[in-house]
This record gives C-alpha cells, structure tokens and sequence, in this order.
C-alpha cells in the first residue's frame, strides 16, 4: 500500500504486529490501508504495509461471496516494482490487487518483516540472571557452612 501513498500522502505510518487496519476507498478511487478507526474519516492517514508483511483478511458474508473466500484468509503482501503494484498473495495462488478489495474489508497484521527477530529477542528468558542466582545459592551455603 506504500507506491501511492508514498508519493500522495502528507504523512504515513508504519504497519505494527497484532494493528488491525481496514480498506479506505479514497475519492480518486484508489484504495489505501488504514487504521480501522479511520476508515470513515475524510482525511485518513494512510498506513504502509512493507514487502512480505503477512496478512489477516476478515471478510463479510457479501465480501465472501464476491471474492470467493471464507471469513478468514491469510495473505502476504507484495510491492511490485515493475510495473509499480501492491498485491496480495493467497496461500493458494490468487493475487489481488490493493484497489480490487472491496472498502470495508477489515485487515489484522499478524509478521512485519525484521519484527520477527525483535519479537524473538524480547521474549527471551534472561539467562544471565538465572546463572547469578544458581552461583548464589553454593556459595551462600558454603559460608553458612563455615558458622
């Protein structure tokens, strides 16, 4: 979502893990990718997606069945270069373009590219600490041995 909005937005955001986003149809009808509290404002700012960030699509009964889809389907998107397109790949095969998906559809970020490796980092066990206090306890009973 970041060819048009790059160059026609005043400001942009960056997609985060676990945001949920929605589909704005903007009035030069092109689509772009918003906070879904946005999605009704006039002026939304527009949200980037990175290359590769894997998708959540929650889609509506009628969206279902116009895009031949279940209620959830999971994606990843592409920024093309050549010709310059955002794209959603399916598990199955199917792309569709950012401005084929109806306004609306409701999107959960689930993997940012490189948030992965923060991610994994943060929810480490810090080993060091658990080291300290094993040394701790032989040595403490080694002084009280001494008494």
């Amino acid at each position: 979502m970041c060819w048009f909005s790059a160059e026609h937005a005043n400001k942009i955001e960056e997609a985060k893990v676990g945001q949920r986003l929605g589909i704005k149809k903007m009035t030069w009808h092109a689509n772009w990718v918003v906070r879904e509290t946005e999605i009704e404002t006039p002026r939304p700012c527009p949200v980037c997606l990175i290359d590769r960030t894997r998708v959540l699509f929650r889609f509506s009964e009628s969206q279902q069945a116009s895009l031949h889809f279940g209620s959830e389907a999971e994606a990843v998107f592409r920024m093309l270069k050549r010709p310059k397109r955002d794209i959603f790949e399916f598990a199955d095969g199917k792309q569709i373009t950012l401005d084929d998906l109806p306004a609306g559809l409701i999107v959960d970020v689930l993997a940012v590219p490189g948030s992965e490796r923060l991610l994994a980092v943060l929810n480490m066990e810090p080993a060091v600490h658990d080291e300290e206090e094993t040394e701790k306890d032989p040595f403490l009973v080694r002084l009280l041995a001494h008494f």
